[in-house]
């Protein structure tokens, strides 16, 4: 009896470890089996251009409460970038990621450094720019930026400059003409009206036009003490740097009137000289007709001279701008036409136009005194 339980108790332990050893075959093989078939799966998905992923885990603990992005500028062409100026608190912020958006899709990108840049379908708008937290403080700031045409160095462009202002009543609608055909253009300004007007000087600025200066209050330079030369010119780029924040780096001698004492005096604030070599004459036949037929006698690289002080050149300004780019003209400020021909403006140094063989004309009257205006009343 004692032998035959011992005999059975053996037969239940063999078979109990076959069991166990048979279960756990099976289990290996099943593995074996999924791991195949997820295999397959995610090389058939790889066929099909199904990404397969494995989700990052973001440490978010540490939110961001306050979130600022700075733009150097509101405006910037095609071709350019811009670095921007991103700042969060707290510092220690466990997720400073930002999710980018434009209100045109696809107009701009923004690198993982801030880096902003346009695409080339951009042009011509003005969009918004938002940035926005991701890690779930649901925080958004945004600008507004406005996209100027890439400029092609190989195609003809031209400066149109105005002396004398600003001065708002005519100043602003040709500001208007110029922001809706996305065109710039270089505004000499009289310091004495920059003081009277800031808001318009600010205007240009923030449309991403140049202002420069046209000195003080329109002296004759190469006449004046070497005192007097130095208040001219100091008065009129603190009235700029006022205005804008930014000293001016070019200056327009008043009736184009330099030597070589004024041009060291303007290098030595950073200024470079610049003329012109189309003169509208605008002051002499104050028409509008005659001014824009004689902005459109402009060729390549030509810096062409009116006065956005004067009401009847309002129009003519309306008119030439479209016109000008219909014609295939790109419409530039100074230091575009000279840094897209590769030329400089140094200071201290006198230019009329990218094409050094054409001699510049004079200004052989002051604007400010042939049309009739008195200067007391301050609207010349």
């Amino acid at each position: 009896m004692k032998k035959g339980k011992m005999k059975i108790v053996q037969y239940v332990i063999v078979a109990f470890v076959v069991v166990v050893l048979l279960c756990g075959i099976f289990s290996i093989l099943k593995r074996l089996t999924a791991t195949s078939s997820t295999d397959k799966l995610s090389e058939s998905k790889k066929e099909k251009g199904v990404e397969t992923t494995t989700e990052k885990k973001v440490d978010n603990s540490i939110p961001i409460t306050k979130l600022s992005v700075g733009a150097p500028a509101g405006n910037i062409r095609v071709g350019e970038t811009m670095q921007l100026d991103i700042a969060y608190e707290p510092a220690d912020a466990t997720n400073p990621e930002l999710k980018w958006s434009c209100s045109e899709d696809g107009f701009v990108s923004v690198s993982e450094d801030g880096v902003l840049t346009p695409s080339e379908d951009s042009e011509k708008s003005t969009v918004t720019v938002t940035a926005e937290t991701t890690d779930g403080s649901d925080i958004k700031t945004s600008f507004e930026l406005r996209i100027y045409p890439e400029i092609d160095p190989s195609k003809p462009m031209v400066a149109i400059t105005f002396d004398d202002g600003p001065y708002p009543d005519t100043t602003n609608p040709m500001l208007d003409a110029l922001e809706e055909n996305y065109a710039k253009a270089t505004f000499f300004c009289l310091g004495q009206n920059v003081e009277y007007y800031p808001e318009v000087v600010q205007r240009e600025y923030e449309l991403g036009l140049e202002v420069a200066t046209h000195t003080y209050s329109h002296q004759q330079l190469p006449t004046l003490s070497a005192s007097a030369l130095e208040e001219e010119i100091t008065k009129a780029t603190n009235a700029n740097k006022n205005a804008t924040g930014v000293a001016p780096t070019l200056m327009r001698p008043p009736y184009g009137a330099v030597n070589k004492t004024v041009l060291e005096a303007a290098g030595n604030h950073g200024l470079s000289c610049v003329n012109w070599s189309l003169d509208t004459e605008d002051w002499k036949t104050k028409n509008a007709d005659a001014t824009y037929k004689q902005v459109m006698t402009a060729t390549d690289g030509d810096v062409v001279l009116l006065h956005d002080i004067h009401e009847y050149n309002v129009n003519a300004v309306q008119r030439f701008v479209p016109d000008l780019i219909e014609q295939g003209f790109q419409l530039v400020t100074v230091s575009e036409l000279y840094a897209n021909r590769g030329e400089t403006l140094d200071p201290g140094t006198l230019h009329y136009r990218t094409d050094p063989t054409t001699e510049a004309q004079e200004e052989t009257t002051a604007a400010d005194t042939e049309d009739g205006e008195d200067e007391e009343d301050g609207d010349w």
